[in-house]
């Protein structure tokens, strides 16, 4: 049994020590929302004041002269970019561009709303990793069946016939990433929805919701693109939530994870503590209370929680 998995160390009954909060100043999930907002204000001065835009050539999709801001022009993703242009970096920044204001504020409350249960669970770091995963999943799904159907003809169900430079934008494969780790998370969770106003628990809001996309995918929608990212977010989000030791690496560009990081202002234990002795201070915090511990034994339960949220 996993520390989490225990009554008394769940929400407000968790000692302050053991919260994940990564010794963030404000939460991941906010600063998701406020990275999103930031750069979609920036789309706009760039296209309406500074003048930085690009006239977008008609297609097939979008008929007749149109202007694209050149932030969206160059972080959009699309096969033809990606592939063609081999910009891998697309797979990561088209997370952060959006093409409206409603696009906008649907993707972040679904973030708002859902971001902090997945974030609790997996720590700040960790949920990064896992929400910019499932959005390069997401655009991964759309890549391949782009290519089956845009660039080598082929007539299949859920292929995406359509033109292969056709941008593809917005946080929300990440986010039914994220909805469908909270199905995983709190299954018996109430969602009230807004419309129709009826309560559904969790796991069939989440999986109603990947139903409703591949349906969507399937009759070959006006936003099949955007479904067929939403199925790439849903499936990677279904897979990492219950493998999240494959999350550790994601940012090693920035330092290597499988050096040990030493600990901060605390007493070392050399080679952690063991399974038993933290099931012995577990029993002791559920008989007690966590007031009744030592000092070794809290940093017992410290080592031990920080080991298991690394995976």
């Amino acid at each position: 049994m996993g520390l989490h998995d225990r009554d008394y160390m769940q929400g407000d009954q968790a000692p302050r020590g053991l919260r994940p909060t990564g010794g963030w100043p404000i939460s991941a999930t906010w600063a998701l929302i406020i990275a999103n907002t930031a750069i979609f204000v920036f789309q706009l001065v760039a296209l309406n004041i500074w003048g930085l835009r690009w006239i977008r050539p008609p297609t097939d999709e979008a008929p007749g002269f149109g202007t694209v801001d050149m932030v969206t022009l160059y972080g959009h993703f699309s096969t033809q970019e990606v592939i063609f242009g081999v910009e891998f970096w697309r797979f990561l920044t088209f997370q952060f561009l959006h093409g409206g204001w409603m696009h906008l504020i649907f993707n972040m409350f679904g973030l708002f709303m859902f971001g902090r249960l997945v974030e609790d669970q997996l720590g700040p770091k960790k949920f990064l990793a896992f929400y910019l995963v499932c959005g390069i999943f997401g655009g991964l799904l759309y890549l391949v069946l782009n290519f089956l159907g845009g660039v080598l003809g082929l007539s299949l169900p859920l292929v995406l016939a359509g033109d292969p430079a056709t941008p593809l934008v917005g946080a929300s494969a990440g986010v039914f990433g994220i909805v469908i780790a909270c199905a995983y998370i709190s299954p018996n969770t109430v969602v009230q929805l807004l419309f129709p106003p009826i309560p559904l628990k969790m796991k069939t809001f989440a999986y109603g919701f990947v139903a409703l996309a591949f349906i969507m995918l399937l009759t070959g929608s006006r936003n099949a693109g955007g479904e067929a990212a939403h199925l790439g977010g849903a499936i990677a989000g279904f897979y990492f939530i219950r493998n999240t030791h494959h999350l550790i690496d994601f940012f090693d560009v920035l330092g290597d994870s499988r050096k040990p990081k030493p600990s901060k202002g605390r007493p070392r234990i050399r080679g952690g503590p063991s399974q038993q002795e933290v099931d012995r201070v577990l029993d002791k915090v559920k008989a007690a209370g966590i007031d009744s511990l030592t000092d070794r034994e809290k940093e017992s339960l410290r080592h031990a929680t920080d080991r298991q949220r690394r995976g």
